[in-house]
């Protein structure tokens, strides 16, 4: 009995390996190539002193509460008309919520729907005490090392800039669109949208518009980031993660320090905060990032490859890794994040209250009140209030079947043949959430080429783009524009 038993097992596993790995070996890429095309060149140089210009104006956005910077994008505003002259002359613009910018390129052909490319024009401040850790100033646009250094050269003005160098490109060729095309350009993208985006998302349905897609930024090239493939990776974010910031309170009886009470508003706040931290949202690997892993698979050396070719066996082995890391981790689970604590103004003194901020991203398929229940559920405790400061929930997911993706991705292929394309999950926040109503669907990539050593550069310090790189993302919007618009 015991002999038949162990047969049984043998042959079980044998049947196992034999499965694996003939998913293994028959994974292989399906992807249709497109032939790469030839574009006329374009005067880098010049482009790179026009957005040099419009990096030393700080259009900064600091906090809701505070008013934008009104003179500064009045200047970029004008920059922008004198720069680009043939969009100016051809194109409808209108300006939404004061600051941010629509342009309007009629197509001839109403059947089709219309299609959006977004950017912001704001950028986020400088961290005080880091001003002179910049190489070059960080709003002096210095154009040095075959970069344009500055904020906003990655964090999105250059894209604003590249989408208006397309157009103008393309209008001095001759070039009329079959469909109409926007070109949004929102003044609060750092700060949700709420006066910038969202105006404009309201003005257009209130006019009865309905999009076919949106692209904005969100992924970019990567190269040398995803382990297993050596060949770089553009990523075409089908969602972004929702956005939630809740401020807990603990209050207790202040008084001296020499006669404490047994549980001080600190105490309790630092008691909340601990229990979120090793109690955190369960790992869980689904679309969109489940669609990534999928798409890469047959790209992957072993035993990557092996893995993720048999997840119906080895999920649990995956998604265990992926939650080990950092950006892994947050594509796999609503993360949680404690960004500030404050309590106490004396050494002396009991506080009578202490507060926390946690920052919580999350998945689709995760709600806002998901998270509260989670929230109050692990800190159990009657004496924490929990106050919603900020959110939106994660977007809908995006169709990468349907015609914006397939024309991304044909565009991606036709300037970029060097790179692999893959479907992805925007893992910050980005101006297209403001949009989901009118818009069928809505895709995040710009092809900036990152390596591991430019992810610190966005929001943070040396802020930079190449001029090559800086040409080639103009050349991809020239190629879209004649893509989804011919």
């Amino acid at each position: 009995m015991i002999k038949r038993i162990l047969l049984g097992l043998i042959a079980v596993i044998i049947v196992i390996i034999g499965i694996v790995a003939f998913n293994t070996v028959t994974n292989n890429a399906e992807m249709t190539a497109e032939d790469p095309v030839s574009l006329s060149p374009i005067d880098t140089a010049a482009a790179a002193h026009r957005l040099s210009s419009a990096i030393k104006l700080k259009t900064i956005s600091t906090s809701i509460s505070d008013p934008p910077a009104a003179d500064e994008f009045a200047a970029l505003h004008a920059l922008i008309n004198q720069f680009f002259p043939l969009v100016a002359a051809n194109l409808k613009r209108e300006v939404v919520g004061d600051h941010s910018l629509l342009y309007t390129w009629q197509g001839s052909d109403q059947s089709l729907l219309p299609a959006m490319l977004l950017a912001h024009m704001d950028v986020v401040p400088v961290e005080p005490g880091t001003e002179d850790d910049w190489t070059y100033e960080a709003f002096s646009g210095a154009i040095e090392e075959n970069a344009i250094w500055g904020r906003g050269a990655l964090d999105d003005k250059f894209s604003v800039f590249a989408i208006l160098e397309a157009a103008e490109l393309q209008l001095a060729a001759g070039f009329s669109p079959k469909r109409t095309l926007y070109f949004a350009f929102g003044h609060d993208e750092e700060l949700g949208g709420g006066r910038g985006a969202a105006k404009i998302s309201a003005l257009l349905e209130s006019r009865g518009i309905q999009l076919a897609f949106t692209l904005d930024e969100g992924m970019v090239i990567v190269d040398g980031i995803m382990p297993g493939v050596e060949e770089p990776i553009a990523f075409i974010a089908l969602a972004e993660k929702g956005y939630l910031t809740l401020k807990l309170t603990a209050n207790a009886e202040g008084g001296h320090s020499s006669l404490p009470p047994r549980k001080t508003a600190i105490g309790k706040i630092a008691r909340a905060v601990n229990r979120l931290e090793e109690n955190r949202f369960p790992a869980a690997l689904q679309s969109p990032a489940s669609d990534m892993f999928d798409t890469l698979a047959p790209h992957m050396a072993l035993p990557l490859k092996s893995i993720i070719s048999n997840r119906w066996l080895l999920d649990p082995i995956l998604i265990s890794e992926l939650g080990k890391g950092g950006a892994t981790n947050a594509m796999v689970r609503t993360t949680t994040a404690v960004t500030i604590v404050e309590g106490g103004t004396k050494d002396n003194v009991l506080p009578t209250e202490a507060i926390a901020i946690v920052n919580f991203r999350l998945l689709p398929g995760t709600t806002i009140d998901d998270v509260v229940q989670h929230v109050k559920s692990v800190i159990d405790d009657p004496d924490i209030s929990i106050d919603i400061k900020q959110g939106n929930e994660p977007s809908p997911i995006s169709d990468p079947s349907a015609v914006g993706y397939k024309l991304i991705e044909k565009t991606i292929q036709q300037v970029f043949p060097d790179v692999l394309i893959s479907p992805g999950l925007m893992l910050a926040g980005s101006d297209s959430k403001n949009y989901v109503n009118i818009a069928d669907n809505s895709y995040r990539f710009i092809p900036l080429r990152f390596g591991k050593e430019d992810l610190s550069r966005i929001h943070g310090t040396n802020e930079r783009i190449l001029i090559d790189n800086y040409g080639e993302v103009i050349q991809f919007y020239r190629q879209l524009m004649t893509n989804v618009g011919g």
